[in-house]
């Protein structure tokens, strides 16, 4: 396949790669146009976007843009709701046009710890899950053949928040939440897989690991396996009721079912290979 992905930062460049060594014919999009077949465009810059029009036709595009750099609230939108958008309508297309965007969890404004989902109601209570549902719906608006991968929490190398949490002497904020995660070459590993499938992927994927689990247990994993001493839960440290972003579990098998094999089931899996750097 001849395949467009737009944006190259920590999950885009990962899956540029993955699917380059699958055997793909891959060309990436970036605001600087740094990397080896790599693209210079801005999607809050429209006219930076027509030289899509020189290039020979696509069969797939894969957004994996990104706006958590972005203050101003305007821009942040615009991003991810026309930004598939204006790309589409400036390349060509070898056949119906195929759009896949890397989307959140955080469309689920759940609180209570319950499982979520591809069935369960988008009900975000931030605004920035309210834009991601948004730009869902602004790509199904505008494309038949789509695919939104639902992300849980991004880790990997260079993103290591809940290592960092578990090491801090104090404080430990809301324990007792669920934590989701996924490691981002787990992301680019299911991307060539649904790459290479002969059949159309789901319309909605819930991307996670196969282990849900609260954030105190993580926290005294990390600790002990550092030889660290239990570490202090300050429940009325005055940002603790900035730090609720939501409490669920993520219940991906529906990703599982269609035959990827994750590298890191369980966050023991991935976050020992990365304590080596602590």
């Amino acid at each position: 396949m001849r395949i467009l992905v737009a944006g190259t930062g920590f999950t885009g460049s990962r899956i540029l790669t993955a699917l380059r060594k699958s055997g793909h014919e891959v060309l990436g999009l970036n605001r600087r146009g740094e990397g080896s077949g790599i693209l210079a465009g801005d999607v809050l810059v429209p006219e930076s976007l027509k030289k899509l029009k020189t290039l020979p036709a696509f069969d797939l595009l894969i957004s994996t843009l990104s706006g958590s750099g972005q203050r101003d609230p305007e821009r942040y939108r615009s991003i991810y709701v026309d930004g598939p958008r204006r790309m589409m309508d400036q390349m060509i297309w070898r056949g119906a046009p195929q759009v896949w965007m890397l989307g959140s969890t955080g469309v689920y404004g759940v609180g209570d710890g319950r499982w979520v989902d591809e069935t369960t109601p988008a009900e975000p209570v931030h605004r920035t899950g309210q834009v991601q549902v948004d730009a869902e719906q602004a790509l199904q608006a505008h494309c038949d053949q789509t695919c939104v991968l639902r992300l849980s929490g991004l880790y990997g190398p260079g993103r290591t928040r809940l290592i960092r949490q578990a090491l801090r002497k104090r404080p430990f904020l809301k324990p007792e939440l669920w934590a989701n995660q996924i490691h981002a070459d787990d992301v680019a590993g299911l991307v060539a897989f649904l790459v290479d499938r002969e059949t159309a992927p789901p319309t909605r994927l819930l991307v996670s690991d196969c282990q849900p689990a609260p954030r105190k247990e993580i926290f005294e994993w990390v600790r002990k396996e550092m030889n660290l001493p239990e570490g202090l839960y300050d429940e009325d440290h005055p940002v603790r009721a900035g730090a609720d972003r939501g409490n669920k579990r993520v219940d991906s098998s529906k990703m599982q079912a269609l035959g990827y094999k994750l590298k890191y089931p369980g966050f023991r899996d991935g976050l020992g290979e990365l304590m080596g750097n602590f």
